[in-house]
């Protein structure tokens, strides 16, 4: 009996080892085969992430008459620059994405702090001669070179890209001391989609479907810009 009872032991025990051993072995395979967070995360991270800043807001209407004020058409503007970048596989924060007014340093802080690899900041253009038009964009020369150098890569390939689509005449890459392109830690500029003292161009800054198409314009400078 007592070798009986001897041999009924030997058995539990060597099938508890045989199961644990199988539960340790699923174990490790499930966990080599888990994913890897690191990895997921540095792909996010190559993904580029842009922060797009409509220009003016709240009681700071920017150009304006009775029927236009620059802060509604560069709120538009940038909604459908956020669109076609989202499409395009691009990260997007809008430092505003409603009517509401924003101090230009807080713009640059909401850029600083996103680390974002590129800032563009969208306005409307005015001069006191009605027959004066075009686009033309801003960087800043004053910080450091690399950044000095990116600013001015990434207006020539959006200039570039609103010419070719637009028609719209080139009033160049200027150099500029604008808060919001001076203050930024990466590479950022201001464009001047076109003119609201100028007749023709006002007609077309009004219409949703030219700023749609300067928004997906901007996208394929952007993407230029990138891809170089």
């Amino acid at each position: 009996m007592i070798k009986f009872f001897a041999i009924c032991l030997a058995f539990l025990f060597l099938a508890s080892c045989s199961q644990n051993k199988t539960s340790s072995k699923t174990e490790v395979s499930a966990y080599r085969h888990a994913p890897d967070k690191k990895a997921i995360v540095h792909k996010k991270e190559m993904v580029p992430l842009v922060v797009i800043d409509p220009g003016h807001g709240g009681f700071d209407l920017g150009t304006h008459s009775k029927t236009y004020e620059e802060k509604e058409i560069c709120l538009k503007t940038a909604s459908y620059l956020r669109k076609h970048l989202e499409k395009a596989g691009y990260h997007v924060i809008m430092t505003r994405s409603r009517d509401e007014y924003l101090p230009l340093k807080k713009r640059a802080e909401i850029a600083n702090q996103a680390k974002c690899q590129v800032l563009i900041s969208i306005h409307c253009n005015a001069a006191k001669n009605s027959s004066a038009k075009g686009i033309e964009i801003f960087y800043t020369q004053k910080t450091e070179p690399w950044r000095a150098k990116k600013s001015k890569e990434l207006a020539q390939s959006v200039l570039s890209s609103l010419l070719s689509g637009t028609g719209a005449e080139s009033r160049g890459i200027k150099e500029g001391n604008f808060c919001v392109i001076r203050e930024t830690k990466m590479p950022s500029i201001l464009i001047e989609t076109g003119f609201l003292t100028n007749e023709d161009e006002r007609k077309k800054l009004s219409n949703d479907f030219y700023l749609d198409t300067v928004a997906k314009l901007i996208t394929a400078g952007v993407d230029k810009y990138f891809q170089s």
